[in-house]
């Protein structure tokens, strides 16, 4: 037994008594098949194994990952195991499944507690699992809500026995962050006993006659159907003409990663004329970490000793004319730590951001709707062109967007959409009621993933069309008009509230369907 683990937990606080049990998640333990091994032997090091007739084995793992301190124990020995588990490489697979991220989690999950049988490989082409959520950690915000107290939750995986409602940071707050999702995502796998072939980069996938060859650089892998979950991709390159890249240029997604890695790094900004290029939600949230509106929030990952400020923000690509206008016009699903939503604050000063500090905040930021057309290093400073402006400044942050060129490539070819019933566990406003109501709620006959025609290809969560994927009536736009009359929690295609319960729908169905014979 480890002492030092057994007297920090006495002083950490008691998960409430529904965690003491597995079920309405409890699904029977022989999913866990060579992983179980692995979780006794880390309970029992930690001091906690209990026998399985006192409290079975899903039980004891949801009461003991409450604490975000053992989660993270938790969460590290189990990447530790799936990073060192040697697949036993089969000549033809029953599923490649492209990613390990929390699309593809669920889909295996799901699909294992189905048909526990079949052979199914992860290929992953980073080091991690869920690897953009995992390097954001704290610093991204999810606009996926989960309230624990009343039973909803927004990121629920159907059928496993923990969600990030059991997180006792999720209990206090009503948005996890992209941790919370790493974490939820590493747990999956692990209870599936996932086999995971990391720094796998797909560089193609051809057909045979009764099957696939995934091949990267170095390895080729057959199955007899592929299912690509590998998200929205990488970062775009090349989406303007620039010179080169230095450090006075950086990724949307690996600023906002710095805040959470990196304590000095926001000091680095301080008195920087700093551009941000593009108009979508990355760009948003960089804002948000660019400019502390509601400086200090702690529950956020905004742990500064004190504001600081650029000395001005160019925001280029916004189709609105002033921030005033993109706020009345765009998504508000950014209120959840202060954001832009704060620029039309009513009250005399947002949470605990000193007055002086929002009055200089709100007069740093020039929007500039014009299409970037070059970037350039000088001597002191980077030149950028727009279509009407010419501007110096010290860093510039390229939100441009992200692309998913396998799923791209494959969309090329004519493809269709797999119809099936979904659960919402999100929430809905019943229009009868007029009034916001838990989930669950049944919806027959959605779209739930693409598929390939003629092709046992299937595409899962974000690496599908998401805007064909799920009709406005059920998300709306994300726009503030439609706030009056959603009929989701998010009001937003991209969340977890929708895409979820697709990937588990169509994991459901999927062996009977298109593995039969």
């Amino acid at each position: 037994m480890n002492t030092s683990d057994r007297s920090q937990d006495q002083a950490r606080p008691v998960p409430p008594p529904f965690l003491n049990r597995a079920d309405p998640y409890d699904f029977g333990e022989s999913l866990f098949g060579h992983s179980a091994q692995a979780i006794e032997r880390f309970l029992d090091q930690k001091g906690g194994l209990e026998h399985v007739s006192e409290a079975s084995l899903a039980a004891q793992i949801r009461r003991y990952i409450y604490n975000h301190e053992s989660r993270a124990r938790y969460v590290a020995a189990a990447t530790n195991y799936l990073r060192h588990k040697r697949p036993c490489l089969r000549t033809v697979y029953d599923v490649i499944l492209v990613g390990a991220g929390i699309h593809a989690a669920a889909f295996l999950y799901t699909l294992r507690k189905e048909h526990p049988n079949l052979h199914v490989l992860v290929v992953e082409k980073s080091e991690a699992i869920c690897f953009t959520f995992s390097k954001m950690g704290d610093s991204l915000v999810l606009n996926s809500p989960t309230y624990s107290k009343i039973g909803l939750n927004s990121n629920i995986v159907e059928g496993h026995f923990i969600q990030v409602s059991d997180f006792d940071e999720v209990v206090e707050k009503p948005f996890p962050t992209a941790k919370h999702l790493h974490e939820l995502a590493t747990m999956m796998l692990f209870h599936a006993d996932a086999d995971i072939l990391f720094n796998f980069e797909v560089c193609g996938v051809e057909r045979s006659e009764t099957t696939y060859t995934v091949s990267s650089a170095t390895q080729a892998i057959t199955a007899r159907s592929v299912v690509l979950s590998n998200g929205m991709g990488e970062t775009k390159t090349n989406t303007f003409d620039r010179d080169r890249v230095t450090e006075h240029t950086m990724y949307g997604d690996d600023f906002i990663a710095s805040f959470y890695r990196d304590q000095a790094f926001p000091d680095s900004i301080r008195d920087k004329r700093v551009a941000v290029i593009g108009g979508g939600d990355t760009a948003n949230c960089v804002m948000e970490y660019l400019l502390p509106l509601v400086y200090p929030n702690y529950k956020y990952g905004f742990q500064r000793e004190g504001p600081f400020l650029p000395r001005f923000v160019y925001w280029i690509g916004q189709r609105a004319q002033n921030v005033q206008e993109f706020g009345l016009t765009n998504k508000h699903r950014y209120c959840h730590s202060g954001g832009l939503v704060e620029f039309f604050w009513n009250g005399e000063t947002p949470f605990d951001l000193p007055a002086e500090t929002w009055r200089e905040t709100k007069a740093l930021i020039k929007c500039i709707p014009d299409k970037l057309v070059s970037l350039s290093h000088q001597v002191n400073a980077i030149e950028l062109v727009t279509s009407h402006e010419r501007l110096e400044v010290d860093l510039v942050i390229d939100c441009t967007g992200r692309a998913n060129r396998l799923s791209s490539t494959l969309l090329k070819n004519e493809y269709d959409f797999v119809g099936g019933d979904i659960v919402f566990y999100g929430g809905h406003w019943d229009v009868d009621l007029d009034q916001f109501v838990v989930s669950p709620l049944r919806r027959p006959g959605r779209r739930i993933a693409c598929h390939i025609k003629d092709e046992r290809i299937f595409l899962l969560g974000s690496a599908c069309p998401l805007s064909e994927l799920i009709g406005d009536e059920e998300a709306k736009d994300g726009a503030l008009k439609y706030q009056e009359h959603r009929t989701s929690f998010t009001n937003s295609k991209w969340s977890l509230e929708h895409t979820l319960p697709r990937s588990v729908s169509f994991a459901k169905m999927f062996a009977d369907a298109y593995l039969r014979g």
